[in-house]
């Protein structure tokens, strides 16, 4: 972990989207089972293993539907350094 869990609640990782968000709320959660990982590290999809921390975003996207984004840490630290 390289950045601080405010960083990984603050960073945007999808700041182009024009979509009308509402209802956002971000975390850092500790996996209980595995998950993909939205990071999409290097084109290619992975998991996030159980006991590993990630990034839990769950917002109301332009009225119509819940989003759910789950990303591992080592992706979000890759985002905030501006790797990706």
């Amino acid at each position: 972990m390289k950045s601080t869990e405010d960083d990984y609640i603050n960073y945007d990782p999808f700041p182009s989207d024009e979509s009308d968000i509402t209802c956002r709320t971000v975390c850092v959660r500790k996996a209980r089972k595995e998950h993909v990982c939205w990071g999409l590290d290097g084109g290619m999809d992975h998991k996030i293993a159980p006991g590993e921390k990630y990034r839990h975003e769950r917002a109301r996207i332009d009225g119509d539907f819940w989003g759910e984004f789950k990303m591992c840490l080592n992706c979000m630290d890759k985002f905030i350094a501006g790797d990706f």
